[in-house]
């Protein structure tokens, strides 16, 4: 072979060398995978325990958490009870009570006590003020809507942020409530029947032969969670008086006796006949 031939011949590499060169594409894709992977999870955590809109900048908060489809009872160091539904988050601030100022994202039930300084509730749709009362608040910071039903005192309801309408507030005694929806910005003020609001509180849960898609509505609003029926269900009938603890704890109770199957996903309970 002449010398030319001999300058231009490509160099064999050692058989280690090649095989680490062809497992680069696929190492530099397994990275990549395994990132974009790391960063879905990342931001998924990140957007289920985002912090609310309403906290203050520097201020330190406890925050108090319930779990999907439980109810949690707290109890404030001023023995002001509350009762988070399920999802809901309350911020207390640190040097509570000196300040009596509270911040719900979520809905929850309050037994405020009477003292010298009046409690303050914040949403980022109402704000509550009140020297002492009973009652169920509902401001979901992911939906327009929201409402406050007093059971028992009183209370002073307005919107928490500035509405080029109307920005009057209302007085409510027990069986009064307010409605609000920011989407639209409106308030009103209605009524409600105390009975069924003072069975929620007492954790209570009464079926009177209630026809399973009223008693599935009933648990969608004690629980704060979505119900989805699939199957003939409807022929069926709930009585009784329960006090669960969560809501697998009711469904297993009452599959078992009326017979149906369920199942919890991340977003709804699923019940299959």
């Amino acid at each position: 072979m002449s010398a030319a031939h001999t300058q231009f011949r490509r160099p064999r590499l050692p058989l280690y060398m090649k095989k680490r060169r062809n497992w680069q594409p696929v190492a530099l894709t397994l990275i990549v995978v395994m990132l974009i992977a790391s960063g879905t999870l990342y931001y998924l955590a990140g957007r289920h325990q985002r912090s609310s809109a309403m906290l203050e900048p520097g201020k330190r908060y406890v925050t108090f958490q319930s779990s999907y489809g439980e109810r949690k009872m707290v109890k404030l160091p001023d023995s002001t009870l509350v009762i988070l539904n399920s999802r809901s988050k309350l911020y207390m601030p640190e040097g509570y009570p000196q300040n009596r100022a509270l911040v719900l994202d979520g809905e929850a039930f309050f037994s405020v006590p009477p003292a010298g300084q009046e409690m303050v509730i914040l949403t980022d749709k109402l704000k509550t003020r009140t020297p002492g009362a009973t009652f169920r608040l509902r401001s979901l910071e992911s939906q327009s809507g929201a409402y406050c039903l007093v059971l028992s005192g009183q209370a002073n309801v307005g919107k928490s942020y500035h509405s080029p309408t109307d920005n009057a507030t209302e007085d409510l005694v027990a069986g009064q409530s307010v409605l609000a929806n920011k989407g639209i910005d409106l308030m009103e003020k209605e009524t409600f029947e105390l009975a069924e609001q003072e069975d929620c509180l007492q954790g209570k849960l009464v079926f009177n032969n209630t026809p399973l898609p009223a008693a599935l509505k009933k648990m969608e609003d004690w629980f704060g969670v979505e119900m989805e029926m699939r199957g003939n269900g409807r022929s069926k009938y709930v009585t009784g008086v329960f006090n669960p603890a969560s809501v697998e704890d009711l469904l297993a109770t009452l599959g078992d006796s009326i017979g149906f199957t369920y199942r919890v996903t991340r977003d709804k309970v699923v019940i299959k006949f």
